[in-house]
């Protein structure tokens, strides 16, 4: 006696399983196991990390510069008062006002730097400078497209939030099944290897 059913024809692969008929739902996977599809190269934490310690290096560069004209031109104009020891009250007085100026000039640039990196440039090309060096982008769970300026800068703005409320925010990923922060869940967004 034959091993094959003699409901189902033989087909060439061996398996006596008939093609489902047109329009019809296509049965489960044998064993429970999902057709396999691409796998997505999440990102790691580390390099996550080293692009946030890489961005904020570049920014306090920029940011230094106008910072440390500043602290020369108010050490050089100003003058110190000191009132009785026991009181401990010291106090600088006068000081060129461009001084102020340039620490002012210090922290917008900082800022600016933040906002143009992490949020715009970010949203737009999926990648901020520290994540361009190391090989990561960020990128729509849904679709794979980048942010955008908008997105990315509402990403960016959720991160510092969430981030200065807990840092558990930034932990996240280390055991996330998607490797994705609150941020990132917040905005349905990925951060992946590119290279």
């Amino acid at each position: 006696m034959s091993d094959q059913n003699p409901q189902y024809p033989s087909y060439p692969s061996g398996d006596q399983t008939p093609p489902p008929a047109y329009g019809a739902p296509t049965p489960p996977p044998a064993y429970g196991r999902q057709p396999a599809g691409p796998v997505v190269p999440y990102a790691s934490w580390g390099s996550r990390v080293g692009a946030i310690l890489l961005d904020g290096l570049i920014g306090i560069a920029i940011a230094i510069v106008p910072a440390i004209i500043g602290v020369v031109i108010l050490a050089s104009t100003s003058s110190v008062s000191s009132y009785d020891s026991s009181e401990a009250y010291t106090a600088l007085d006068g000081g060129n006002p461009l001084g102020y100026l340039f620490l002012a000039l210090g922290y917008i640039a900082l800022f600016a730097w933040m906002i143009w990196n992490n949020g715009i440039r970010q949203g737009k090309t999926g990648q901020s400078l520290g994540k361009k060096v190391l090989g990561i982008s960020v990128v729509r769970q849904d679709n794979g497209r980048f942010l955008g300026a908008g997105a990315g800068f509402l990403r960016w703005l959720v991160a510092q939030a969430l981030g200065g409320i807990c840092f558990l925010n930034y932990l996240w990923p280390l055991w996330d099944e998607k490797k994705q922060t609150w941020h990132d869940k917040v905005l349905s967004s990925v951060v992946i290897r590119v290279k």
